[in-house]
């Protein structure tokens, strides 16, 4: 049996970042880049109106006023897309509208609604400084201006920056395959009749949702049966990641990890010092991964987390894959005496400055619930039974998840 920490250890030596790929950027939301992306143009890539409106050079208006209007003659006008702008002629001015293209010699867009107009001249009441209403080349990014490195993750609010320099691909981190197990003659896919002595499992549908937003493409098998050369076919897999819940403790159906080593599966780790989730199992084929998880539900929650959520995020190419835990106090109420080091979910709130934990109420590695409604994991190390305060070290779901 092993500690946490090198357990993690452990796990990342064995794990490598996976190939890099072009892909289509709308569908590279939740990849990594494998590329710096810089600029190759201007954005805007020229000056354009920011409003509908005449342009004007500003020093026209400067004596402008209610009491002192001054009328002009409307001479082009030129709408967003045209290819080319007219210069006004002497004493006119150029109708505009948003997004077109400004004249050089104008540097003040007037909008329509502080003017009376009609179809052939303007009046104008006040006086309007320049560069009112213009937006100028490059305002928003510059040619050559780095706007993202390399193990930058794509989210959502980042697509639409890659369409407006014109990226129609980037390249990024190929994110893996995943096959889930769910082992035990017990199980049942829900939905299916509940039957005596048959349960629901939930593991496969609690790994598949941890590990979605890392993942391109996850299988998941319901109720493999404990039965030898069953799961040396489920094992056999060709997928980057295997994933088993059930099956690595001490009973006599629990066959995985022989099983898997029978069929060239090579042991990295076999039980960590922690609670819940003892028995869980780690080993290598090639550059394949295989992370024997156990079976009650929030052992498997809380490893996945853990250990399998650490595998991914420096598979598909973070820099900073590690989960970074942060000091906290342990309210003391919470206080719970263990002998291994404890990962439970917990409810984590700031008072004065200071980030304080509280463990969730239910106590057992079958209870799934245990779960709800809390803010992240609470990790505290084995303690001393005469410890008043606790020191503890927390992270949230969101920074476990985030992508």
């Amino acid at each position: 049996m092993i500690e946490f920490d090198q357990a993690c250890d452990q796990i990342l030596v064995h794990t490598r970042c996976l190939g890099s790929e072009d892909r289509l950027i709308e569908a590279a939301i939740g990849c990594v880049l494998a590329e710096d992306i810089t600029s190759p143009m201007d954005v805007s890539p020229f000056r354009n109106s920011a409003m509908d409106g005449f342009a004007v050079r500003s020093e026209w208006l400067l004596d402008c006023s209610e009491s002192q209007p001054l009328t002009m003659s409307i001479g082009s006008t030129t709408f967003a897309g045209d290819r080319t702008v007219t210069q006004p002629a002497m004493s006119t001015v150029a109708k505009v509208m948003t997004g077109a293209m400004v004249p050089t010699e104008c540097d003040a867009v007037v909008p329509f609604e502080d003017t009376d107009y009609d179809d052939h001249q303007v009046t104008f009441c006040r006086s309007i400084a320049a560069g009112s209403n213009v937006r100028q080349a490059g305002e928003d990014i510059k040619l050559g201006q780095k706007l993202y490195s390399e193990g930058t993750a794509m989210g959502a609010l980042d697509i639409g920056v890659l369409a407006t320099i014109g990226k129609r691909t980037v390249s990024t981190y190929r994110r893996p395959s995943i096959l889930i197990l769910g082992t035990g003659d017990e199980l049942l896919n829900p939905g299916d009749e509940l039957v005596q002595g048959k349960i629901y499992d939930s593991n496969t549908f609690t790994i598949h949702a941890l590990v979605s937003p890392f993942c391109e493409r996850i299988d998941r098998v319901c109720g493999v049966r404990d039965r030898e050369k069953e799961l040396a076919r489920a094992l056999d897999s060709s997928h980057d990641i295997i994933v088993t819940t059930g099956g690595v403790s001490a009973g006599e159906r629990d066959l995985v990890v022989d099983m898997a080593e029978a069929i060239g599966w090579k042991r990295v780790f076999h039980k960590v010092a922690i609670k819940p989730g003892k028995p869980v199992y780690f080993a290598t084929r090639d550059s394949q991964l295989l992370f024997g998880l156990p079976g009650n539900p929030l052992s498997t929650a809380v490893t996945c987390s853990v250990f399998l959520i650490l595998a991914l995020r420096k598979m598909i190419g973070f820099e900073d894959y590690r989960l970074r835990l942060k000091p906290a106090r342990l309210a003391p109420e919470a206080i719970w005496k263990s002998g291994r080091k404890l990962i439970w979910p917990g409810f984590i709130r700031e008072e004065a400055g200071q980030m304080v934990a509280t463990f969730s109420p239910k106590r057992s590695s079958a209870a799934l619930t245990a779960l709800m409604g809390t803010d992240g994991l609470v990790f505290q190390s084995a303690t001393d039974e005469n410890s008043e305060e606790v020191r503890v070290e927390i992270i949230l779901w969101d920074h476990i998840l985030r992508i």
